[in-house]
């Protein structure tokens, strides 16, 4: 019983580990592709599609080693998605709902300036929390909610003044998002575009605002949802990552049409791709097995928290790859992001018992 509660440790460990290094790697070479110099920029959701044929033949190939077979493993991936298609299903509401949430995040650059996007971004941490105490049943003592305010803090100190910067890099009227695991690097506009109807003649920051809520609670939700499914599914983790990439393809697809429509129309969905642009592609791939083991062996929370250290950790390398220097702003927020840790894993819920009329935690 101990072996096993040590590795159950292991695996969560590793995959945190392993989450922070690979996301770090993944936003210093996204920033690299995006901010080169190049005649014609990728369309983002096309990079994300491609993503997605790697994440489908990566699980192919650790389903086939860990069945041993790939006849056994192409069996089990067709008796998942095709026999039983009610529980196939339930990966289609995680696709939508992330592929819809991008499309918000999206959306909402062009209602909102850099500072105020990077700040309500991060209710995502508390929808993440609070589905988990929804969904999961997971019961959170007061210092842990109250360190993913202080994580929320540290999040936006470590990125203030880097969002700065960037709003007075762009003198074009074009702006790009790009983001891994909520690490994202914007470029405002000099003149305002809203591309979406307003019948409402709502202000354009109200609009933001909700655009942006409503993606942090998609956020939280599929968060939740994925790692419900991952923990309680009798299939394979593989054959979920199959089936989610699966349902994600020709969401990407549509995706790609609406916020790049001129470009796909006019030099095809792989205009701009090169050599980078696929490595990039790849990463993105991996990074979703990955998440799914975080999921799996940790919580959407501790992915949270994991989302922090990368933040940091990406400030750092930035340092000998873009000769970038942090200011003191990031040493103060990633200290607050070190003590937004602490206070959440030494302060778990303790539930409460009563042994002779008296009450006290267990």
């Amino acid at each position: 019983m101990t072996n096993y509660g040590s590795c159950l440790v292991s695996m969560k460990s590793l995959t945190l580990i392993f989450f922070v290094f690979h996301s770090t790697l993944s936003v210093c070479l996204l920033r690299y592709v995006r901010f080169r110099d190049v005649k014609v920029m990728y369309a983002a959701p096309a990079a994300l599609f491609v993503g997605e044929l790697v994440k489908i033949g990566l699980s192919v190939i650790f389903l086939s080693w860990e069945s041993k077979s790939v006849k056994k493993a192409l069996k089990l991936i067709y008796v998942g998605t095709v026999i039983e298609w009610r529980e196939c299903l339930k990966a289609s509401v995680a696709s939508a709902c992330y592929v819809f949430q991008n499309l918000l995040y999206y959306y909402s650059i062009s209602y909102l300036d850099a500072t105020l996007l990077l700040v309500t971004q991060q209710i995502k941490i508390l929808t993440t929390a609070l589905f988990a105490v929804l969904l999961l049943k997971k019961r959170l003592s007061l210092v842990q909610w109250s360190s993913m305010v202080v994580l929320i803090f540290g999040i936006i100190l470590v990125q203030w003044k880097v969002e700065k910067k960037a709003a007075g890099v762009v003198e074009n009227n074009t702006t790009t998002a790009s983001s891994v695991e909520g690490t994202t690097v914007f470029l405002s506009t000099t003149t305002p575009y809203y591309p979406l109807p307003n019948p409402l003649n709502l202000s354009p920051g109200i609009i933001g605002l909700i655009m942006v809520l409503i993606a942090s609670i998609l956020s939280g939700f599929t968060g939740i949802y994925l790692e419900k499914m991952f923990k309680n599914s009798t299939l394979s983790l593989w054959t979920r990552n199959f089936q989610l990439a699966v349902f994600s393809i020709p969401l990407l697809l549509c995706l790609a049409m609406i916020t790049d429509y001129d470009q796909i129309t006019n030099g095809g969905l792989f205009n701009g791709f090169d050599t980078w642009v696929f490595a990039v592609s790849f990463v993105f791939g991996v990074h979703g097995l990955i998440v799914a083991l975080l999921l799996k062996h940790a919580s959407s929370i501790l992915k949270c928290f994991a989302s922090g250290f990368v933040i940091a950790m990406t400030s750092i390398v930035s340092i000998f790859l873009f000769n970038k220097w942090p200011s003191y702003l990031f040493v103060i927020g990633t200290l607050i992001i070190l003590v937004a840790v602490f206070l959440y894993s030494n302060f778990p819920y303790k539930q409460k018992t009563i042994v002779l009329g008296k009450i006290r935690p267990v």
